[in-house]
């Protein structure tokens, strides 16, 4: 059958929407909604006249968690030191934010100050302080998917009585149960995805405390300890509020009668994490350069390679997605991060075509990719093992060469050597052995992959002369400075050298002699106990 002209034509002027349609069924369709993340903390330390000074809710308390929850993808908007008005403000504007796009899908809040059994005490006592009763209408009408309120003040879980009676509650939590029912879910919360809901966690129903030792609130201080990775309770990778809230309350039973509360309704399949739990490594080699984006569950890491070093990261356990953009070409590989272990990018890469690599799935959180630098903890154990050519006097300056094992803690070291040489006397050869032991203490600094201990070290050793003659012995005492420098190549593994330059002490024939001496040792070091712990 013969086209005419007319229907070509009409053809030709619908090409261009057929194209926009393939590109908009191949390219756009795979975009979702991120998880859009606010914050708002208060804090004050101020409260009414009577109320004593807290010296810790800013600086131990507020600033910290903000730094942390920024760093967990929030946008955080602070409030210190200000009165109910700025609060009622505040609360307004999250009002207001909600509206515009794109859409907030978790918000969280935050109080550190003082309180009574009705309301927050925020600046001068007035008849417009905000109240629980306003304070709980404010997070009932939040048109948000979850919403999360701590509360860290005297009082805090009368809050709770704005959403039922303190006698209800307290009888569902003596049963084991977080749920209230008398509440309308479908009213409070929209149908906007998977989990919605209402949480809060509040500190106490009497008395909160500062602590002088953490310099905090004790409830903050577990609160921020447990985001760090140890409320991983599931150890699943990922930390939920009903996890973090299990660890805060075991961690301050252990030292106060302060016990924290925590009220819940909500709805959802999959338990939402506020945070991870980095509980895995990943070990990507020198040849791979690009754009790297890493996603465990649903949280995704994105981060620049430039350089030929190789780059060990902090991730989460479970199946990951990790895919690679360089000079305009998009590859993908699937893997699968075991828990404590370390796992490495394999070489096969699939090809895939670039737009996949910007898109993100439903619900997933964008945060930053650091580099987990192999730099030990304080209380990591190091086995050295070193070999090398010292100077003594007692030998006419003979140089000696030798082998040493030490062992390494913090600032202090421990050295055990045997050292040996011979000595050509009269066509013959005379064995001379030292034994030493020797003390260090001093300064350890890391930078990156870079080990520097400066120190002192002071020794005793046994000097064997003429073993394979006749043997002679000697006591020999030796102090000086040190330096040592390790470069870890591997988490576990450094090549080390050490400079040791100073005096040593002995008794030669009836008179005690002091002479300068040097040694210079190169080897290995080995930790011995290095525990999983992220750059975070």
């Amino acid at each position: 059958m013969m086209l005419r002209k007319e229907h070509l034509i009409a053809l030709w002027a619908k090409i261009p929407c057929m194209i926009s349609i393939c590109l908009w069924l191949g390219w756009a369709a795979p975009s979702y909604a991120r998880d859009i993340r606010v914050a708002l903390l208060v804090g004050n330390q101020h409260g009414w006249k009577e109320d004593p000074l807290l010296r810790y809710a800013l600086r131990g308390d507020l600033h910290p968690l903000a730094t942390k929850l920024r760093r967990l993808g929030f946008l955080v908007h602070t409030l210190q030191n200000q009165d109910a008005r700025a609060f009622r403000q505040a609360m307004q504007r999250i009002q207001q934010r909600v509206q515009k796009a794109p859409k907030i899908t978790t918000f969280l809040f935050y109080y550190t100050g003082h309180a009574d059994k009705e309301r927050f005490h925020t600046g001068p006592k007035t008849q417009q302080d905000v109240t629980y009763k306003e304070f709980a209408h404010f997070l009932q009408k939040l048109p948000i998917q979850r919403r999360f309120a701590i509360l860290d003040a005297c009082f805090s879980g009368e809050i709770i009585r704005q959403f039922g009676s303190m006698e209800q509650f307290q009888d569902l939590v003596r049963k084991g149960v977080r749920r209230l029912q008398p509440l309308d879910l479908s009213q409070n919360f929209p149908n906007q995805g998977d989990e919605r809901g209402l949480q809060i966690i509040s500190s106490s129903l009497n008395s909160a405390w500062e602590s002088q030792k953490y310099k905090a609130s004790i409830f903050t201080h577990h609160l921020l300890r447990g985001l760090q990775g140890p409320a991983d309770r599931d150890r699943d990778g990922k930390i939920s509020i009903e996890e973090l809230f299990a660890y805060t309350s075991q961690e301050m039973a252990r030292e106060t009668r302060q016990k924290p509360y925590l009220f819940g309704v909500y709805q959802r399949a999959n338990t939402y994490a506020i945070a991870p739990a980095y509980g895995a490594r990943l070990w990507i080699g020198p040849k791979v350069r690009g754009n790297l984006q890493v996603s465990v569950a649903n949280f995704l890491w994105i981060r620049k390679k430039r350089s030929s070093q190789a780059l060990r990261l902090a991730v989460v356990p479970g199946e990951a997605i990790v895919d690679l953009q360089h000079q305009g070409r998009c590859w993908r590989q699937r893997l699968q991060f075991p828990k404590g272990q370390e796992s490495r990018l394999n070489g096969t890469w699939n090809a895939i075509q670039c737009q996949h690599v910007q898109t993100q799935r439903k619900g997933q959180l964008a945060l930053p990719l650091e580099a987990l630098h192999p730099v030990p903890p304080e209380e990591s154990h190091q086995l050295e093992i070193h070999g090398g050519l010292k100077q003594s006097f007692l030998l006419g300056g003979a140089l000696m060469s030798g082998a040493l094992l030490g062992w390494r803690h913090r600032y202090f070291g421990l050295r055990l050597g045997l050292w040996g040489t011979q000595l050509p006397y009269q066509e013959q050869s005379y064995t001379q052995l030292l034994v030493q032991l020797q003390g260090e203490v001093g300064y350890r600094k890391s930078f990156s992959f870079v080990d520097l201990f400066v120190g002192l070290g002071l020794g005793y050793g046994v000097l064997l002369q003429d073993v394979n003659i006749q043997l002679k012995t000697g006591s020999l005492f030796r102090y000086g400075g040190l330096f040592q420098m390790d470069l870890w190549f591997h988490e576990r593994v450094a090549f080390s050298s050490h400079l040791h330059a100073g005096f040593e002490v002995a008794q030669l024939g009836f008179s005690w002699r002091h002479q300068f001496a040097w040694q210079a040792l190169f080897g290995l070091c080995v930790r011995l106990d290095l525990p999983l712990r992220p750059s975070i």
